[in-house]
């Protein structure tokens, strides 16, 4: 219990970073009145995205070289910080004016998020056996990765209830959230390992137990973000699901249902099916995935479009769970697994900012008919990647990890 409770909290402090940098992607959602025109809006969130794929992997390498819970704290105070400027010009009216600044802040934002994920998998694999790390990873990967789907919904709610003046620096309170939770969570060991040097790190990054898993997670970062990028429109434009219908509210649960179900069931699939083993656990939730996409794309009925969502949004965060928290900690070990994670998520982000692009360019040619046929093949390409991993036969351990 006690674990469980340490991982909630690392849990809680990424979901609070995770709220905090989607702050503007879910005020420009809700229709908020910036004072920013959609091309520069557009320029924002890509630099905050594409800021996080590029930072995660240096972010993953300082947690091991200056330890977790310190760049966790750090990161949150960062966070903090930034969101309290974002505030203050959007509270002046500025953001036009000074869009240089929102961007800048946003991608600020986006890095001190990217710590998160790192951070928890470097306390995790140092207190963790192998057995319990799948559970784990699907724990914090509940608690923390449904920001994205909560950031929206919150800010709906909250923007019909709070003046401006309070609902501007809310990203700021999520943030210092984030650095409350650090402290009631766990502790690095005393005798701490040393984080790799730079050469240790290439020859890690070019281990087949590292490049399959990226490969992986970038194809779960593609159906990820193609998900989260454009579900709105899909349902809104096919389904005719708009905010204020009877069936928005239902459709934002079932995607934030699977956001949290997925990761936990993932990891629990890991751990007790699959006695530790990840690729198959692996294998069978991209198997759920590509049927969940095949029935989104093909649903008459706007109910069961929603249900096929939450099963598709499911399938892909469970697998980046998997991936990013426990395969990391078992290919990084105690010393390297912050590296590692940092490694992976910065594929998954990376894919998913492509992924974004490819997707809109080809509705916009094709129709929605395109949107799933072009996330389906991400799908099977990881079931089937799932399978070489499970034959990959293991390198010999590092005795150090």
């Amino acid at each position: 219990m006690r674990q469980a409770l340490g991982t909630a909290a690392l849990g809680l402090a990424g979901l609070g970073l995770g709220l905090a940098a989607g702050a503007l992607p879910a005020a420009a959602a809700a229709g908020a009145a910036l004072e920013l025109s959609k091309g520069r809006l557009a320029l924002a969130l890509g630099l905050g995205l594409w800021t996080r794929a590029l930072a995660s992997g240096f972010a993953g390498s300082l947690v091991d070289r200056f330890g977790a819970r310190r760049a966790l704290r750090d990161a949150s105070a960062g966070a903090a910080a930034a969101a309290a400027a974002l505030g203050l010009l959007f509270l002046g009216g500025r953001e036009g004016e000074l869009f240089v600044a929102v961007a800048i802040l946003h991608a600020c934002m986006c890095y001190f998020a990217a710590f998160a994920g790192p951070a928890a998998a470097r306390l995790n694999a140092a207190r963790l056996p192998s057995a319990l790390r799948g559970r784990h990873a699907g724990l914090y990967g509940a608690l923390a990765f449904p920001a994205e789907l909560l950031a929206l919904p919150a800010g709906l709610w909250l923007g019909a209830r709070l003046p401006v003046s309070a609902l501007v620096f809310l990203p700021a309170g999520a943030a210092l959230l984030a650095l409350g939770a650090v402290f009631l969570g766990p502790s690095e060991a005393r005798a701490e390992e040393p984080g790799p040097a730079l050469g240790e790190l290439r020859v890690l990054a070019c281990r087949a137990q590292v490049l399959v898993p990226a490969a992986l997670t970038g194809c779960a970062g593609a159906v990820r973000w193609g998900l989260l990028g454009w579900s709105a429109q899909f349902l809104s434009e096919v389904h005719h699901i708009r905010p204020g219908g009877a069936l928005f509210v239902p459709a934002l649960a079932s995607a934030a249902a699977g956001a949290c179900l997925g990761p936990a069931l993932g990891g629990l699939l890991s751990d007790e099916a699959f006695a530790g083993r990840r690729a198959p656990a692996a294998f069978v939730l991209f198997a759920v995935m590509a049927a969940a996409l095949t029935g989104l794309g093909r649903a008459l009925e706007p109910a069961t479009a929603v249900a096929f969502l939450g099963a598709a949004c499911g399938t892909a965060f469970g697998v980046h769970a998997l991936l990013s928290g426990a395969a990391a900690m078992d290919a990084g070990g105690r010393r390297s697994a912050g590296a590692v994670s940092g490694l992976l998520d910065g594929v998954h982000h990376a894919a998913g900012g492509l992924s974004i692009l490819l997707v809109g360019a080809l509705v916009d040619r094709g129709g929605w008919g395109s949107w799933t046929a072009v996330l389906i093949p991400f799908s099977l390409f990881g079931a089937a990647a799932s399978l070489a991993l499970a034959w990959l036969r293991a390198e010999a351990r590092d005795p150090s990890l």
